[in-house]
């Protein structure tokens, strides 16, 4: 199914025709580069991290650090806004970024000692993040200046079933690959070939981005310095409701988030091909409900639909709280579900109103503080997860149904902190505090 997306010429001398070319090249490279990460983050991760002889608090310290990388977002405009073609510096940025992730399977071969190991995985995964933190804001105003604000509910909902259902069949088929070399005691085998792998997408993914036209930027006006990164944002009563539901959002939810995975890996002890099932389930759904949530928001706004998913999520993590070896198959397939659905809405939805609500007029120094922002609030939140992971390592929780362990009460604080979190947003919504319209 394809878009013709109508748009004025706004932009110098791009024509209608490449816009439209270059809206469907970003669907493909959103594949190739979401290819990347999903070989590289979750359940993947937790598994090479212990591969390496990682603790479960330094597994989640380790998938939380793109969060505090994020915090160079708020800086780069000063650099940014200048730039007149940002397109080089986005793909020169994306290239190195990648090829960091798929290099850290040398990592065996450089040492054999478990602690520089760890420290080179947690320095090279942090490292690739700084690069893609320091262009990210670049990236995102590329992508929306392509795509007309009344048609970009539509779109982003069919580009985000491709980069799911994508993302569904590469994990399932990567996970299984890995449980045949672990079960024939080659682990290290299925992890080069993983990595390998996404060195391949690396490639692919550049060559797309080499082809996406970049519309004419107008540089800012006014004089970028430290003190109008913080300034600008924040005098922006629209932009500062903004600022505080992404920070609100990350801090409830990364207290449990980097932990899922772990749990399922060394908690529940699950296969890898088990855990790629129940993410492919959850993949199906967030593709299926993609197109529902970009057309909710036409209908009604990006702030209905932020509340509602994140609500859901909020009642998955609260969930997982009664996840144990014994109800696990019966249940994380019910979770994966529900939060399929949530996931599809809150990444849209996130991802769309902040560029909303930013002037386009210096808008990487909006998305960039409110990516530091709640960056820095997700991490300070991982941090106090992998405190509270070690703190209640003794503690067993009789709540009568059920008894939690250390991470089960992670869970369930979090869960209940985003259900506050979504019920705070839906009042201040109501009364005023960012504006409904979409125009």
């Amino acid at each position: 199914m394809v878009f013709k997306l109508k748009r004025p010429r706004l932009y110098g001398d791009v024509s209608d025709d490449n816009y439209e070319l270059s809206r469907r090249r970003f669907i493909l490279e959103g594949c190739l580069s979401n290819g990347v990460y999903t070989l590289t983050a979750g359940a993947f991760l937790a598994g090479y991290a212990k591969f390496l002889g990682a603790s479960d608090q330094i597994i989640g310290l380790i998938a939380a650090m793109p969060l505090l990388a994020n915090i160079l977002q708020m800086f780069s405009p000063i650099f940014l806004e200048k730039l007149t073609s940002r397109k080089s510096l986005i793909v020169t940025t994306c290239f190195f970024y990648r090829s960091l992730l798929g290099l850290m399977i040398i990592i065996p071969l450089i040492t054999q000692n478990t602690s520089a190991r760890l420290l080179l995985l947690g320095g090279m995964y942090f490292t690739s993040y700084l690069i893609f933190s320091f262009s990210n804001p670049a990236g995102g105003s590329w992508i929306i200046s392509l795509v007309p604000e009344r048609y970009r509910g539509r779109y982003f909902g069919l580009r985000d079933t491709f980069i799911i259902s994508s993302a569904a069949v590469l994990s399932l088929s990567m996970g299984r690959i890995l449980d045949i070399f672990k079960l024939s005691g080659k682990e290290s085998m299925g992890f080069i070939l993983v990595f390998s792998i996404v060195l391949v997408i690396v490639v692919m993914n550049i060559y797309v981005l080499r082809k996406i036209k970049e519309p004419e930027i107008v540089p800012i006006r006014q004089n970028v310095n430290i003190k109008s990164l913080f300034t600008l944002p924040l005098k922006n009563k629209q932009f500062r409701s903004v600022i505080l539901l992404n920070t609100a959002w990350s801090f409830a939810a990364q207290i449990a988030l980097p932990f899922f995975s772990v749990y399922m890996v060394t908690g529940l002890k699950l296969s890898y091909t088990f855990i790629m099932f129940a993410n492919i389930l959850l993949s199906v759904v967030q593709a299926s409900t993609a197109k529902f949530w970009g057309k909710l928001a036409d209908k009604f706004s990006w702030e209905v639909t932020t509340v509602a998913s994140i609500g859901m999520l909020g009642l998955c993590h609260l969930t997982w709280a009664f996840v144990t070896k014994e109800i696990c198959y019966l249940i994380i397939p019910f979770i994966q579900i529900v939060a399929g659905a949530g996931w599809s809405g809150v990444n849209m939805s996130l991802f769309n109103i902040q560029f909303k609500h930013a002037p386009q007029e210096g808008r990487t120094i909006f998305v960039g503080f409110n990516a530091a922002a709640s960056g820095l609030a997700g991490f300070v939140s991982a941090l106090l997860g992998a405190f509270l992971v070690g703190a209640l390592s003794n503690i067993k929780l009789d709540i009568g149904i059920t008894v939690l362990n250390n991470m089960l009460i992670l869970f369930g604080l979090s869960g209940i902190f985003i259900i506050l979190c979504a019920v705070f947003f839906t009042y201040k919504f109501k009364t005023g505090g960012v504006k409904k319209e979409n125009g």
